[in-house]
């Protein structure tokens, strides 16, 4: 699948575990991504370690392991520096100790706190097509970012969202209508408002397309590619 222009997430490489979990209410909304970096003497162990190393940055501002998501995948490439040098330790005693094949990591969280009881996020992942869901993805898809916050239930002022799926085709879509538009339901996403609320902070919701192919966006120009119209507005 090929990348949207303005990503939400970093680049997709070697995939690594994704970190999936509800994310418990807060009183107060709270969004914000860290990036880690780590060394190994494998691809993954470097990986794991970047991985390791954002979440505490996470947990060091007050978040909890279950309140984050990983970004895109965990990258790593070789660093054919001596790994005791990479890491600042005793490098200069070590004379003797021929430079060491080591591995430099690098990996993303996404880590917020539920705008208000009973939401649940929206978040779109990429793979063999972009896909919006409230859970998880199935395999072979990697975060791309939040598209805010969707109520479970209906509350004043909301009307529901679909995901659907274009019949004998990959492509998924979200749908304001309860027949899919003629095509397949899977899944009712969620409530979104269908005008800006007053008093609450909220995104727009776009369905747009690029080469034929269905994503969501919070960009009301769509990255650059082609708009089909706006969805509602979740809660940011």
């Amino acid at each position: 699948m090929r990348a949207i222009p303005r990503a939400l997430g970093i680049a997709a490489a070697a995939g690594t575990m994704l970190l999936v979990a509800a994310i418990p209410a807060s009183a107060t909304p709270t969004q914000a991504n860290y990036t880690g970096d780590g060394f190994g003497s494998t691809s993954a162990q470097a990986k794991q370690s970047a991985l390791n190393n954002a979440l505490s940055q996470a947990q060091a501002a007050g978040f909890s392991s279950s309140q984050c998501l990983q970004v895109g995948t965990a990258q790593a490439w070789p660093n054919n520096n001596n790994l005791l040098a990479a890491r600042g330790a005793k490098a200069a005693v070590s004379a003797s100790i021929g430079p060491v094949t080591s591995w430099e990591g690098s990996a993303q969280l996404q880590c917020a706190t539920q705008p208000a009881p009973g939401t649940v996020n929206l978040n779109r992942y990429n793979g063999p097509e972009h896909l919006s869901t409230t859970g998880s993805a199935p395999a072979g898809y990697y975060l791309e970012g939040s598209l805010g916050w969707l109520y479970g239930s209906q509350v004043a002022g909301t009307a529901p969202l679909y995901s659907c799926k274009v019949w004998n085709s990959v492509d998924t879509f979200t749908s304001p209508a309860a027949n899919c538009e003629g095509q397949q339901f899977l899944s009712t996403l969620g409530y979104a408002y269908t005008a800006p609320p007053a008093g609450v902070a909220s995104r727009v919701l776009r369905r747009c397309t690029v080469n034929g192919e269905h994503f969501d966006s919070n960009d009301i120009n769509c990255e650059g590619q082609v708009a089909e119209g706006v969805l509602g507005y979740t809660l940011d």
